[in-house]
């Protein structure tokens, strides 16, 4: 069997069992939580697909240097344990009444290069109805699905890397909210490049924004962790012990340099960390069937 068939035939074995999920949990809320809550919930928090399957939004805009094979190999990891995945740009941005004022601010510093659209994710996912957004270089590893459909801590903004905006969860309204702290916070940022995760981090300093940040240690792995330097007569053979832990896996730039300055990078014909991070995209797939291979990972057949 192809790849293709093989990744299809895995799809939709994974849509019905998330359906069947979906509707378990849909019927449970009905006996404990008042219809009317239920349908508040729906209507502020972007989370189930038409077909019953949890909602996965990234933000992409490409670009001089896009990376288009990374968001497509960001869609293949969600869409395979089960989520529907949805791509948002600087047009949803614009849609949030906020936008305008947002736009008075990061124009200047900004223009509409990569850090302004950073910013203006956070205005796109709201305006979308919120729910989960990943960065594109973010995929799953053990991620609790039921947390895919019933936000985690009533829908309140939760950062799951600290202050690294790489995977986060929030009711349409909890985005706006932040979104306008970081504006907010953007001028208390001391470092000659500012971007939302600066002024992320300022606001988690605060302590006083009923924003939770989880630790990155439990719940984001980082990199490639393989378990040896690998080299061309080498086997990748990856850390399944690291690979338990955490609901989600960073591909980000420095964490794909640091890889790459360690050997663990496993694309043999990389010859340079700037390199290897435009072939995230490749190395990622790579990885991920390894630890599918190596770790059983994701318990997908």
């Amino acid at each position: 069997m192809n790849y293709i068939a093989s990744f299809n035939q895995r799809i939709n074995k994974r849509k019905k069992i998330l359906i069947l999920h979906a509707i378990l949990i849909t019927t449970v809320l009905s006996y404990f939580v008042p219809g009317s809550e239920i349908q508040s919930f729906r209507r502020t928090a972007s989370v189930i697909s038409d077909d019953r399957r949890p909602i996965m939004h990234t933000f992409y805009e490409k670009l001089p240097e896009g990376e288009d094979d990374l968001l497509v190999a960001w869609k293949e990891e969600w869409t395979l344990v089960g989520f529907e995945t949805r791509v948002l740009n600087f047009e949803d941005a614009k849609r949030h009444p906020y936008f305008k004022q947002m736009e008075e601010v990061v124009k200047p510093m900004f223009g509409e290069g990569y850090n302004a659209m950073c910013l203006y994710r956070w205005l796109a996912i709201a305006a979308s109805g919120g729910g989960w957004m990943t960065d594109y270089d973010t995929f799953p590893t053990n991620f609790p699905m039921d947390e895919g459909i019933i936000l985690p801590n009533n829908g309140n903004l939760t950062s799951f890397e600290v202050h690294v905006p790489s995977l986060m969860s929030g009711r349409a309204d909890e985005w706006t909210r932040v979104a306008k702290l970081l504006v907010e916070a953007f001028p208390k940022v001391e470092r000659p490049v500012k971007s939302d995760m600066h002024a992320l981090e300022i606001i988690r300093n605060e302590a006083v924004h009923n924003i939770h940040f989880l630790p990155a240690r439990l719940n984001m792995i980082q990199g490639f962790p393989y378990k040896n330097v690998l080299s061309s007569d080498s086997l990748r053979e990856v850390d399944c012990d690291t690979m338990a832990g955490g609901v989600a896996i960073h591909f980000a730039h420095y964490y794909t340099t640091d890889s790459y300055d360690k050997g663990m990078f496993p694309l043999p014909n990389v010859t340079s960390s700037r390199q290897a991070v435009h072939c995230r995209g490749k190395a990622a797939r790579v990885f991920m069937a390894d630890w599918r291979d190596q770790c059983g990972g994701s318990n997908i057949e």
